[in-house]
């Protein structure tokens, strides 16, 4: 007898903010291929899903692979993305972001982005890039960034306590660009403040303070 069809999934839901029951809308399959050289197959299922609480509607796509074998319970794992991303936006760009130089603001959004998005790792990555961009900004040019940062104190642009953190900073981003570790929410989390206390310190009140008496 065939499957019956499956007529409700539990995925995170965008705006419940919980794991909630989501009716199956529709289903469709697509992209499979198999390999007879290698035995190699994979799958992909897409489900439209409404959420049963607030009737938000999201997609689901679920992707197998035979490569994607769990040695401890025998199955597939199924790899499993909804869209749009359904995490919370933790951290919001701070206040008068715009005032920052263009080439460290792209850099800052998109870590922040990364970060929304539970992508640890890139966001670990742009955290280093961030201390790059702003050293670069500031005309420092020596090589290696530990004596960019060691300029930076140099330079009055932060003080030590400040190039303490920069440096546990630094040695995250290296750990997740050279060997790919990704690093826990709250310690990111931690480090993207250190970025900012930078960011507020060197462009954001300086400016402010220039506008408030009319330079």
């Amino acid at each position: 007898m065939a499957d019956e069809p499956v007529k409700k999934k539990r995925v995170l839901c965008k705006v419940c903010q919980q794991v909630t029951w989501h009716s199956v809308l529709n289903k469709a399959e697509s992209g499979n291929s198999y390999d007879e050289d290698s035995g190699i197959w994979d799958s992909s299922e897409f489900f439209t899903l409404q959420c049963l609480g607030c009737d938000n509607v999201c997609l689901l796509i679920e992707y197998s692979c035979s490569e994607n074998y769990n040695p401890g319970n025998g199955e597939i794992d199924v790899d499993s993305t909804v869209h749009p991303t359904p995490t919370k936006e933790e951290r919001e760009l701070i206040d008068k972001y715009y005032i920052v130089p263009d080439q460290v603001q792209i850099i800052y959004k998109e870590t922040i982005k990364a970060f929304n998005a539970g992508l640890y790792l890139l966001a670990a990555i742009g955290v280093r890039t961030a201390i790059e961009a702003i050293s670069r900004d500031q005309g420092i040019t020596v090589r290696g960034i530990e004596s960019k940062i060691k300029k930076m104190v140099e330079k009055n642009i932060i003080t030590q306590a400040g190039a303490d953190l920069l440096l546990i900073v630094k040695n995250m981003g290296n750990l997740s660009a050279h060997e790919i570790k990704k690093h826990h929410h709250d310690d990111l989390s931690l480090c993207i403040d250190v970025v900012e206390t930078v960011l507020k310190n060197l462009y954001i009140l300086p400016k402010s303070v220039r506008t408030m008496h009319g330079q």
